[in-house]
């Protein structure tokens, strides 16, 4: 039983009965294995690695929550490895959800696409760019407004913004999605009517 030489690796009789030692000794145990299960779930993906050291930080922040319980369990190492797991699992689909509100451009679209927008500006003469700027934003409601300066100006995460209005991470979400349309819809409305 897994439980029994954790507790059965110390010494001395009071060292046995504290969370402590027990936490510790699962830790030293465990924590490389629990990592390396955690690194195979993610298929070794360098641009995941982030993810498998929190997976791992958060199973062991939970397996110390549950001390009590995982005392008595019969497999700490099975605990261990589903609550990795579960973890693993629960940060994929919050990454993807997050990917899949977000575009992401590659360095080289980014600066095709500023370079060929400036030179449109240029040579059409559309004016300043602040002024297309302010145009396109007095566009907006009061409370669109307020959320673009806080998530796009002052870049206050998703949460503390949901927090901040009193709706959900999802609503909040999709708030952001529907604002960034409106303002490329209006950027296209401008840019066909003054060109």
């Amino acid at each position: 039983m897994p439980t029994k030489m954790v507790i059965d690796c110390c010494e001395e009789d009071q060292c046995r009965r504290s969370s402590r030692c027990f936490y510790r000794k699962i830790c030293e145990l465990y924590l490389g294995e629990v990592y390396r299960f955690c690194l195979h779930l993610i298929k070794n993906q360098s641009c995941f690695k982030f993810m498998a050291e929190e997976c791992t930080q958060d199973t062991f922040v939970a397996a110390r929550q549950q001390l009590a319980k995982l005392k008595q369990h019969p497999n700490v190492k099975g605990w261990l490895y589903l609550t990795a797991k579960n973890l693993v699992c629960k940060s994929f689909r919050s990454y993807y959800t997050q990917k899949k509100h977000e575009a992401a451009l590659q360095y080289e679209q980014i600066y095709s696409f500023s370079n060929s927008v400036e030179e449109e500006w240029e040579n059409r003469r559309l004016g300043d760019v602040d002024t297309v700027i302010v145009n396109i934003l007095t566009q907006l409601s009061k409370n669109e407004y307020m959320l673009y300066q806080d998530y796009f100006c002052q870049h206050i995460p998703v949460p503390f913004l949901a927090i901040k209005y009193n709706i959900s991470v999802t609503a909040t979400t999709t708030r952001i999605y529907r604002l960034k349309r409106k303002i490329r819809t209006l950027s296209h409305q401008y840019c066909l009517t003054h060109i």
